[in-house]
């Protein structure tokens, strides 16, 4: 076997030799459109660390994964994980990145790693650019792919692909109702792309002539082919063959679509109880000998590319890469060499095995055969083995498979698996590129590590300012006579509203010193700031880009005050920088209105006393009352300031037991929700935070402008109309699982009281660990085991509260609130 191995691996050796050289670019995320991640070029070890690049943040992702414990049986794995680092496109001597973080494009040297230009864009750059013939192409989630000069970042071209400038939050991300999550695919001179990620508000697929930006085909019709809705969300790196153009779409399967006209072709979907091979589907697919092979939780499924029938393959592992006949494959626990023909019929015997093994558990001898057979078939075709502890990303070069772990990167030779080389890095290793000489590694903390076979003199190190160990960081604002007014326009702001968490939108931004001062005062706060000076807004990003808190503290939108397309009641905080200048509204009461907040927003404009301020405007406070049809806020004049806070909006209901009320109706009394909804904001708490949802745990519940859910060990509370973590409370033991299947009862309910501005009842039903698997119930089906914590008391202080909150209802003011358990 071993001489068969070794003929395989000159040939090839031979055929590279003859065909692409020593050298090859790597202009896309894994080298090209079918995402295999193979490159013909060799390396020389070992490898030096030849620069690295730090980010201020560690990249988040769009989507929370899920918690490291099992659900029946079964480990859970995140399936739309694309956007964990900053992965890389090398041409040339130059490199490429986008960056969720602070919002922009970078190209570096690939020899040192300096910056040579950098763009910012209005949104996260989540998925790698593609460079080609000059040009660099990305998209980002403020909704607009972008065409630039590879030479100097200047802009060729733009496009906004959702019909509007429309934003809300996502995950504390201000980012458009249509960003693009698919990069930008380039294919014979046309760019590809998509935009959107809710199918029930409409996502597209495009195709535009690559020089001009010029559309050729828009797709809006894949969510609305009936009235169930198709689930296509078009996230992850697109791929495409000769005629067809493949989208990878959330947790469910890619879909295919002609590549000239936009014509959708198919979208299966398989049972990870038989046709599937286990649970599949997700961000990420690859091409390779006629099969669109989608990646699973822990294995991959070919599907015939013309067709997208399944059952070419059932391939077990993290990571795969391919070259001729051979597959390398990252199994979690060691890297294996295969051959791609006889690995991949054996695992087709044994999907079959597998099906037929559920009918013989009462037949322990078959049994017994069948899984001897079926570990036999999962080790046909390998060729060699080496132990590595690691499934997070894999390159091929034309001697070596290089796989990152955690903290970890390690190469191995193609033709006998003997270690080359490894190197520790900072965390995860979920990104790699091989070209021209270097091996660059990403990581889960923003890094990028650049190797090469030549040893530096001094690596770089190149960060933004995030401050000194003391946590402080220096002023992007030189001191002069303005730097006093600021500090106290920003400590008495904070003084007269009480806010000190969320967020907080700075209408007329102009240089962005008001913004700096509220972050600085109260690191807590998340603020995005809105100017209409091209100018200014270009030097505040930089300002801010200069001390590391662009993108993850302070946000700044070119556009008018009056049209910002920004999320409506997304604001804890609204103020103005321009009106402490001039003293007059940067916009109209009633645009400033729909930002606020109910259940306590605040608007504060006007100005600190001094000699040189504006005196406050005699018409602000009825500008402010303008700004709400309704009576539910109270404006109060403080010194020189302005202060609206808002309160409860008008005919909303509330959702405080597990069916709506004590009643058990499922009735909120809510009379305003109609209607053409649409997503206000979406984020945590996600799937890690959550108990998951086969294990039907109690509902979340809502009262007075606050959401409240139980995790596994705790109760947290969010704000209903962003979403910011208010509190967590730790109650070990009371989770209530089995509830959706009359097994327990809902141990939480909320209620509004009037009594205390401010208070918290958190009483623990039961201090016990309880069962979490749905089957082990005997002790929780008797109703009367079931009340047995907390007895009659429970339902008179519920019925209590709920007698008591309708009966304040009609007072003028409500405060407060109380979470009982």
């Amino acid at each position: 076997m071993m001489t068969q191995v070794r003929i395989l691996f000159v040939a090839m050796g031979v055929a590279m030799i003859g065909g692409a050289g020593w050298a090859a670019d790597w202009p896309t995320y894994m080298k090209d459109n079918t995402r295999v991640g193979a490159t013909d070029e060799t390396l020389r070890f070992p490898l030096h660390l030849q620069w690295q690049r730090r980010s201020p943040a560690a990249p988040e992702s769009a989507w929370e994964g899920p918690r490291d414990e099992a659900i029946e049986g079964l480990e859970m794995k995140h399936r739309v994980r694309y956007d964990d680092a900053h992965h890389v496109a090398i041409v040339g001597d130059r490199v490429y990145y986008g960056s969720s973080v602070d919002h922009q494009v970078r190209c570096l040297d690939l020899g040192s790693g300096e910056v040579l230009w950098r763009l910012f864009t209005g949104g996260p750059v989540r998925l790698a650019p593609t460079v080609h013939e000059g040009r660099v192409y990305f998209g980002s989630d403020d909704g607009y792919v972008y065409c630039v000069s590879a030479e100097d970042g200047r802009e060729i071209w733009k496009t906004q692909v959702g019909p509007r400038e429309e934003r809300l939050l996502a995950r504390g991300k201000m980012i458009s109702r249509w960003p693009i999550r698919t990069g930008v695919l380039i294919s014979d001179d046309v760019a590809y792309f998509g935009a959107g990620i809710f199918p029930h508000e409409t996502v597209y697929l495009c195709a535009a002539d690559a020089k001009t930006g010029k559309l050729l085909w828009r797709n809006d019709r894949i969510s609305q082919q009936d009235a169930g809705r198709d689930d296509l969300s078009p996230q992850g790196y697109l791929l495409a063959n000769e005629d067809l153009l493949f989208v990878p779409s959330g947790r469910s399967m890619p879909a295919a679509f002609h590549q000239a006209t936009g014509e959708y072709v198919y979208k299966k979907t398989f049972s990870w109880r038989s046709s599937g091979g286990g649970v599949v589907g997700g961000s990420r697919a690859m091409l390779s000998d006629g099969q669109l092979y989608s990646s699973g939780p822990h294995h991959f499924l070919a599907l015939d590319e013309k067709s997208g029938s399944a059952g070419f393959a059932y391939i077990p592992g993290y990571q795969m890469t391919f070259r001729g006949k051979l597959a390398y494959i990252a199994t979690g626990k060691e890297v294996i060499a295969v051959d791609r023909e006889v690995h991949t019929a054996a695992s087709v015997k044994r999907q079959e095995l597998f099906l037929k093994r559920s009918s013989l558990r009462s037949n322990r001898e078959k049994l017994a055969e069948v899984d001897r057979e079926m570990a036999e078939l999962a080790q046909a075709g390998i060729l060699w083995r080496s132990p590595f502890v690691a499934e997070s990303s894999m390159a091929l070069a034309g001697n070596a498979v290089v796989v990152g772990g955690l903290d970890e990167l390690r190469a191995f030779a193609v033709d006998s698996g003997d270690e080359l080389w490894k190197a520790r890095v900072d965390s995860e290793v979920r990104g790699i590129a091989i070209a021209n000489g270097r091996v660059l590694a990403s990581t889960t903390k923003g890094s990028i590590y650049a190797f090469g076979s030549g040893e530096a003199d001094s690596p770089i190190a190149s960060v933004g300012n995030t401050g000194d160990d003391s946590g402080e960081t220096a002023s992007p604002f030189a001191a002069d006579v303005r730097t006093d007014f600021y500090r106290q326009a920003a400590r008495e702001i904070l003084e007269h509203t009480g806010v000190d968490n969320g967020f907080v939108l700075v209408l007329g931004n102009d240089e962005g010193r008001l913004a700096y001062e509220l972050a600085r005062q109260s690191p807590k706060l998340r603020i995005y700031a809105v100017e209409s000076d091209a100018a200014k807004v270009a030097r505040a990003r930089e300002r801010f880009d200069s001390i590391g808190w662009y993108g993850t503290r302070v946000t700044i939108f070119a556009g008018s005050a009056d049209r910002t397309g920004l999320s409506n009641y997304f604001a804890n905080l609204v103020v103005s920088d321009s009106m402490l200048l001039t003293g007059k509204l940067p916009a109209t009461a009633v645009e400033l209105g729909r930002y606020v907040k109910p259940c306590g927003g605040v608007a504060c404009f006007g100005a600190p006393r001094h000699d040189g301020s504006p005196k406050l405007d005699e018409q602000l406070h009825q500008s402010l009352a303008n700004m709400y049809l309704r009576d539910d806020a109270e404006i109060k004049a403080v010194d020189d300031w302005a202060v609206l806070r808002r309160g409860k909006l008008a005919g909303v209901g509330e959702w405080s037991h597990q069916y709506g009320n004590v009643a058990n109706t499922c009735y909120s009394e809510d009379h305003r929700v109609k209607g053409s909804l649409g997503v206000l904001w979406y984020g945590d708490p996600g799937p890690n935070k959550m108990i998951n949802r086969h294990e039907a745990a109690s509902a979340p519940l809502s009262t007075n402008g606050r959401f409240f859910t139980q995790g596994v060990d705790s109760v947290r509370a969010y704000d209903a109309y962003n979403g910011t973590f208010l509190w967590e409370y730790m109650n070990p033991g009371a989770i209530r699982t089995g509830v959706f299947n009359n097994n327990e009862t809902s141990n939480l309910a909320p209620a509004t009281t009037r009594c205390l501005s401010r208070w918290e009842i958190l009483a623990r039903c039961s201090t016990r660990p309880r069962a979490r698997s749905r089957r082990n119930t005997s002790a929780r089906r008797n109703p009367t085991t079931a009340f047995s914590d907390v007895g009659a008391m429970w339902l008179i202080t519920m019925a209590f509260c709920t007698a008591l909150a309708r009966f304040t209802a009609s007072w003028p003011r409500r405060r407060g609130d109380a979470v009982v358990l």
